[in-house]
């Protein structure tokens, strides 16, 4: 089963406007409209908007499927501020504190994830567009990328939008 996980392109960013309903910015629809994904697998996003534009975007505005499974990792919301990168930064390291109160854990995310994508593949492959966070707590889950500092520096990597494609086997 090989699995294409989408993270989102680049939403507009709104403090009026909560992050679950961010549209796509023009450079993020454009980017969007640049990936190119494995023609036949099964295609579900996140229901968060800018999950469901990349996905849709991508595939030419496509309707796509919604799985609230395939969302970010759940906590409280957040200001958007130039704290949030560094607290989200150590969450995916696994050095959760007094920042991280409230947060699903990256254990609990991962195994959420991971179920819904064994449920969606139906061992079949697979496209699912989702966040940044809940993505890497997967891969770290799955072996796919080491824990600590090394999931801190995937996830800083990670671009908006990005693609990456695992292979999990039968």
């Amino acid at each position: 089963m090989r699995v294409t996980v989408v993270r989102h392109a680049a939403p507009h960013v709104s403090d009026d406007v909560p992050p679950h309903a961010w549209p796509l910015s023009a450079a993020g629809r454009a980017a969007a409209r640049g990936l190119r994904l494995p023609d036949g697998a099964h295609a579900v996003a996140s229901d968060e908007r800018k999950a469901v534009e990349t996905l849709s975007l991508a595939l030419g505005g496509a309707d796509v499927p919604t799985d609230p499974r395939f969302g970010e990792v759940r906590r409280p919301p957040e200001p958007v501020s130039t704290e949030f990168r560094e607290a989200r930064r150590a969450w995916v390291e696994g050095a959760s504190d007094a920042r991280h109160d409230g947060w699903e854990s990256a254990a609990d995310a991962a195994r959420r994830f991971d179920d819904t994508v064994r449920e969606h593949a139906g061992g079949g492959d697979l496209v699912v567009a989702t966040h940044g966070m809940v993505l890497t707590a997967w891969l770290v889950a799955t072996g796919h990328v080491a824990p600590g500092p090394p999931a801190g520096a995937f996830w800083l990597g990670l671009r908006l939008p990005d693609v990456v494609t695992v292979d999990l086997g039968g």
